[in-house]
């Protein structure tokens, strides 16, 4: 029980606070507009009366000679500096790109062809043969097949040793035991 009437006791004192705070400030609120509704009372005129301030200390020609003190002081844009006393960069503007400029004529990276001796073109380079009359496609020495040569170094008889040294013939019997021996 006594918990009980603790909470409603805080409850209460908390709802004090509250009321007592809403009125201050509709005192406040209150008297604030009491103070502008006596500056806007209309005066016998029926306009309202202008909140009168205090009259400025100095005359027109003396707050004249200050502005023009003030303006004389003051930096020009040449002379700004910073905070720190250093001058100002000054920004410069970049040039107009224009849209209508054409673009520069491409360049070739290649190079030219070797320029050739002029020859007549009346006369035949060389003279016109039949083509019963030309060689047959034959095997010339040199131009046999990879196949054809490993066969023929392969029937040349050579000591074990002189094979392995040759990177040819141990990749020629690499590929003949996997051939031979084949696992599956």
């Amino acid at each position: 029980m006594p918990e009980k009437l603790q909470t409603i006791l805080w409850i209460l004192v908390a709802l004090g606070v509250f009321i007592w705070r809403m009125i201050q400030k509709a005192r406040a609120t209150t008297s604030r507009e009491k103070q502008e509704r006596r500056f806007s009372q209309p005066d016998s005129t029926g306009k309202p009366r202008p909140v009168v301030t205090a009259a400025p200390a100095k005359s027109f020609e003396e707050l004249l000679q200050q502005m023009m003190t003030e303006n004389k002081a003051a930096p020009t844009a040449s002379t700004a500096t910073t905070p720190a006393g250093r001058a100002l960069p000054q920004e410069k503007a970049k040039p107009a790109r224009s849209l209508e400029a054409t673009p520069p004529t491409a360049r070739s990276l290649e190079t030219p062809a070797p320029k050739r001796k002029a020859r007549s073109q009346e006369a035949p380079a060389a003279p016109a043969r039949r083509a019963s009359a030309l060689p047959r496609a034959a095997v010339q020495h040199g131009q046999e097949d990879y196949w054809s040569r490993q066969a023929a170094q392969a029937q040349t008889p050579g000591s074990v040793a002189e094979q392995l040294q040759n990177p040819a013939s141990v990749r020629q019997a690499f590929i003949l035991s996997e051939i031979l021996q084949r696992r599956f």
